[in-house]
């Protein structure tokens, strides 16, 4: 979505969704990943799509493939995507489900109230 921070992902090509996230994080990043490098999180069943979190160290470059469609990546902490999703400046699945991605990704000590 235009101007709206979003993660990498498309549809399918028929496969199972653990294969077309690896995929689409090839195609849109340069990144090549393995099924247990990813971490699911939810299924957004608004849009019947799956959201996975890979971590990503700060020395890795990630490759411009598709510049028509996408300004430069730009890595942030968790913290800032959590902001940036409360404040509605991410895609949908994110800002409407981050209390379950929350959830699932930071250990219960640290969970909101």
């Amino acid at each position: 979505m235009k101007n709206m921070w979003q993660s990498s992902g498309g549809k399918t090509d028929g496969e199972p969704s653990m294969e077309a996230a690896l995929r689409e994080l090839e195609e849109e990043t340069g990144l090549v990943a393995e099924s247990e490098d990813l971490k699911f999180l939810i299924n957004n069943l608004n849009y019947n799509c799956d959201v996975y979190t890979l971590k990503v160290h700060p020395n890795i470059e990630l490759d411009l493939m598709e510049p028509e469609k996408n300004g430069e990546w730009e890595k942030f902490s968790f913290e800032a995507y959590e902001r940036m999703a409360r404040e509605g400046r991410t895609t949908p699945t994110h800002t409407t489900c981050i209390e379950p991605i929350l959830h699932r990704i930071k250990p219960k000590s640290q969970s909101p109230k």
